[in-house]
């Protein structure tokens, strides 16, 4: 081997290894904070500078709520509700009789609510949410 072609492999090498970017994915930075108040849940979009309300319905309360990246997701007594910073709106999924929610995540892009009988998933680039049933029994 010549000495060249030695000194391309290690700076190959070095480079691989002092250049983190090449290597890790692009990082997201939290852009959204959740306060939630006794009539209405607010997030505060980092990306918009701005405030955004959802009003809860007459009895309704919030269970559980989580915020992370670019969106924000809580479920309350009767629904999901997710908020994008990207578009700036709150989104909301009903929940069904009987349907009890396991977990909910909120990181990145992405906020998740997992039930006993589907999986919600909201994208902040889209706004919207899908859902996936699940096959009970099989």
């Amino acid at each position: 081997m010549k000495p060249t072609f030695r000194f391309l492999i290690f700076l190959s090498l070095l480079a691989a290894i002092i250049s983190p970017q090449a290597v890790h994915p692009e990082e997201t930075f939290n852009e959204v904070f959740l306060l939630e108040r006794n009539d209405k849940i607010l997030a505060f979009s980092g990306l918009r500078n701005s405030w955004f309300e959802k009003d809860l319905r007459p009895g309704e309360t919030v269970v559980k709520s989580g915020h992370g990246g670019n969106v924000a997701v809580a479920y309350t007594t009767e629904r999901a509700l997710a908020f994008s910073a990207v578009t700036g709106r709150w989104t909301e999924e009903g929940l069904r009789i009987r349907e009890s929610v396991l977990s909910i995540t909120a990181e990145g892009n992405v906020a998740t609510v997992i039930t006993n009988i589907r999986a919600l998933g909201f994208s902040s680039q889209s706004g919207v949410w899908v859902e996936s049933k699940f096959n009970i029994g099989k």
